[in-house]
């Protein structure tokens, strides 16, 4: 969950069992290296959502939206390992609590982002014919930047003041939902635009429309590898929090094992 990494364990509890070994070392190095490629990764999608003037306005817009959350979830990572390779023997860790709305805002930015991809391809299909030319303005993407915005802070507000109890097992129902509702809708619309497209000629289809089907079936085959994995990771995750539950006697959250990893990684 986005507060796995709270531990409210006091300093002078401290052990030496906490101490870093070889196989932290070996596993903070992995996860350092993986973040400085997710970094990396999202600069460039930073650069194509900015450069290629093809793509439609809206998408960019959301497909951007969501790279930047992914964005300060891996840079938010980077620190998280820092903090904790530094301070694991001291187990209380309040640099990894003062940085978790910024985990949050990450994690709810690109849920949200990657959930209005998907609506915004699915709309783009449904009105082929219209859509490129009533929906080309700045409107639609400032309007979705507004939704999204507020839907997140609110979402961060609400765990981050403990406002309603229990709201971080409420919000990973939705979020498994909401990552399956996601990949079924994203391989329903490349069949959809297929098939459509296949008739092109037979139904007389104007050019721009087909540039327009083009778009759509050539989106949705690279948005497709990113939410199945979306799915894996969390499944994962539930794997790991089921495990933590049922095989160990240490808590969500409290866990300074080298099984914290498997956690980071997810």
């Amino acid at each position: 969950m986005a507060n796995q990494f709270v531990n409210n364990t006091s300093f002078n509890k401290w052990s030496n069992t906490a101490a870093v070994d070889g196989w932290n070392y070996a596993l903070y190095s992995l996860e350092s290296i993986l973040n400085i490629a997710y970094v990396l990764a999202f600069n460039v999608l930073f650069y194509i959502c900015i450069s290629q003037k093809n793509l439609h306005l809206n998408f960019r817009a959301m497909l951007l939206l969501t790279a930047l959350g992914n964005q300060i979830r891996a840079i938010h990572r980077l620190i998280l390992v820092a903090a904790r390779i530094c301070c694991i023997a001291q187990l209380d860790t309040p640099l990894v609590r003062d940085l978790h709305f910024m985990q949050l805002m990450g994690t709810y930015l690109s849920l949200f982002g990657f959930m209005f991809v998907v609506v915004e391809r699915a709309i783009a299909s449904a009105f082929t014919s219209i859509y490129e030319q009533k929906c080309a303005s700045y409107a639609v993407p400032i309007a979705l930047y507004g939704v999204v915005a507020v839907l997140s802070s609110a979402s961060a507000c609400i765990v981050w003041f403990q406002l309603i109890e229990g709201f971080d097992m409420y919000f990973l129902v939705i979020e498994i939902v909401t990552v399956a509702v996601s990949l079924l809708a994203l391989i329903a619309i490349m069949l959809y635009n297929k098939a459509v497209y296949k008739e092109r000629h037979a139904s007389m289809m104007p050019l721009t429309d087909r540039y327009q089907l083009d778009e759509n079936i050539r989106a949705s085959k690279y948005l497709i590898p990113v939410a199945i994995n979306n799915v894996l990771a969390e499944v994962l995750h539930i794997m790991l929090m089921a495990y933590s539950i049922y095989f160990t006697d240490i808590p969500i959250g409290y866990d300074t094992t080298h099984l914290s990893h498997a956690y980071d990684l997810v």
